[in-house]
């Protein structure tokens, strides 16, 4: 599951997840909870378009199973509950599952370097092992953004091209086990140790030693994108105009190419309160977040993501390909999970997990207020107040993200938060901090050693975004033409092509796609494509455009000289 840092991103810029049905009119007769499942699916419950599958346990029992929609367009095949899904990146669970299985029996150590199993994979001068690659924090590129850079997305990818990748990378985004940055390469290299180790192919494995004991029948790894799998809910892209055909030429087990039907997730979540295959050990540590190198917390537990939720431990993975979706939540402590697949990408599963955990695990009601007695006087709360001079220290652009840029003004003695279209007033509470209330989250500004405020930090659910102050800059129509060339990538034997048309920049890449470039910062533009969320461009001694940097966490610095 990918992790989303700061729920600022969520709120201010990429807008929250409603939900995703028709809400349940207020009645005098409260709904019950299946009666409430049923409306939140109630929209997609129909047999002229693609669909959704839904399960809920609890307690080892099934609460709810139903399926909406066709598997297949074409021939009008409704979905079944032994229809099976391909379900993404979210079968990085059960290759959680199968790590902790081999662990348990002796067969693998966390602590093995991948090399001893893996020898053809690059030195790098620093041993990853086995639990960076579990824990998502190895410092290998993910090779999903990487293929989209080379605009050969839509070929056939396999472990022979995977290797390609890793063995062209120069070094480690960071230092193993120094943070976590979610990459599919890692659960591809474990798949792939796991074949090494036991001398099968990992499909036939996991299903001998997973699915199988749980009598999982329907569900089963894909090692080859052309092969048959009967009874299969195809995928599909939505237009305005049309449905179109998820595009899948996937041949690579472990990060992703399970299918599974929402009848054998109804069978593995409810065999999880009993320890399912492997036993209850296994199923505590595959939900037990990993430790960093600092002893922090990294988030991520064997295939899944580890937050808290209202205070229970949650675990959950979201998974999308090629127009199918997937998400699977549980709760360990309370023995409760649900499941929600989807073969079409116009709506997002995400969207369905808030309403199914208010159905069935609404949050702890907030305890009580003590009694105050009558005659006590209520407390009086003192009001913040700053002078405009602090204040104005404080105004200018802070960067959270790439594209994520916060503004801060003054207007009179009110101090504001500013993104495109939105503005916010804030409550101070000191010198240096400010409540945003919508968004519960609190923003301290920090001061460098010559006094200026050059950060400030987002503090929301537990976690921590330092947003450096940045000076936004809009080069003129003459300016661009400086950044205008062609750019090589020795790493990808890839070129791009940057074009200067009046007052815009353009990047067109492999394919001929192009995508515009908004400035930013002094030689820095962003994008709105995935793969190049922002480029810095990079100068000679003379000051000449030499290349530039993409700045992207899953695939590092990775540096196009101009030709």
């Amino acid at each position: 599951m990918k992790k989303i840092a700061g729920l600022a991103v969520i709120v201010l810029f990429g807008g929250i997840f409603l939900a995703a049905g028709p809400q349940a009119p207020a009645k005098d007769v409260p709904l019950t909870p299946d009666q409430r499942m049923d409306k939140l699916f109630d929209f997609w419950n129909r047999l002229d378009q693609p669909g959704f599958a839904a399960v809920v346990v609890k307690d080892g029992r099934i609460l709810y199973q139903k399926t909406f929609g066709l598997a297949c367009q074409e021939h009008a095949v409704p979905i079944a509950a032994d229809t099976v899904f391909n379900i993404g990146d979210a079968s990085q669970v059960f290759v959680g599952q199968a790590v902790a299985l081999l662990e348990k029996q002796g067969r693998l150590s966390l602590d093995d370097d991948v090399r001893k199993v893996l020898p053809e994979l690059p030195d790098f001068g620093t041993p990853v092992r086995l639990r960076h690659l579990l824990f998502h924090c190895s410092g290998l590129r993910d090779w999903l953004p990487v293929i989209r850079l080379t605009g050969r997305e839509a070929e056939e990818f396999d472990f022979t091209r995977l290797l390609k990748i890793l063995q062209s990378q120069k070094k480690l985004i960071f230092a193993p086990g120094q943070r976590c940055q979610y990459s599919n390469t890692n659960y591809d290299l474990l798949a792939e140790t796991i074949k090494r180790i036991t001398g099968q192919s990992f499909s036939d494995w996991a299903f001998e030693n997973i699915f199988k004991p749980l009598k999982m029948t329907r569900t089963q790894f894909r090692d080859n994108y052309r092969s048959i799998i009967d009874n299969q809910a195809f995928t599909y892209n939505f237009t305005r105009q049309e449905y179109l055909k998820g595009i899948d030429t996937l041949s690579l087990t472990g990060s992703h190419s399970l299918f599974i039907s929402i009848g054998d997730l109804a069978k593995w979540l409810t065999a999880a309160e009993t320890g399912g295959a492997g036993g209850l050990d296994v199923t505590d540590k595959i939900f037990t977040p990993a430790r960093l190198n600092n002893g922090s917390a990294g988030g991520y537990g064997y295939g899944w993501a580890i937050q808290k939720d209202a205070g229970r431990r949650q675990a959950g993975v979201t998974g999308i390909w090629a127009g199918s979706g997937a998400v699977l939540i549980y709760y360990p402590d309370q023995k409760f999970g649900f499941a929600v697949l989807a073969n079409w990408d116009y709506t997002s599963v995400g969207g369905f997990v808030p309403d199914i955990i208010d159905i069935y695990l609404p949050a702890p009601a907030p305890a009580a207020p003590p009694k105050i007695p009558s005659s006590a006087a209520a407390p009086q709360t003192k009001k913040v107040s700053l002078s405009p001079q602090i204040l104005d220290s404080y105004c200018g652009d802070f960067r959270l993200g790439p594209g994520q840029i916060m503004t801060f003004l003054r207007t009179n003695d009110q101090f504001f938060l500013q993104i495109p279209g939105q503005k916010f007033a804030l409550t101070t509470l000191t010198e240096t901090e400010f409540l945003l209330d919508l968004a519960g989250a609190r923003i301290v500004f920090q001061k460098d050693k010559a006094g200026k405020v050059s950060q400030m930090t987002w503090v929301q659910g537990g976690e921590e975004t330092i947003a450096p102050r940045v000076i936004m800059v809009k080069p003129t129509a003459e300016e661009l033409k400086a950044f205008a060339g062609l750019f090589f990538n020795e790493e990808l034997s890839v070129r791009y092509r940057i074009e200067a048309r009046g007052e815009a920049l353009v990047i067109i890449d492999a394919k001929g796609v192009e995508a515009r470039l908004a400035p930013d910062e002094k030689d820095h533009f962003t994008s709105r494509a995935a793969s190049l969320p922002m480029i810095i461009f990079q100068r000679d001694a003379q000051g000449r455009v030499a290349g530039f940097r993409i700045d992207s966490d899953p695939v590092g610095d990775l540096l196009f000289r101009k030709d």
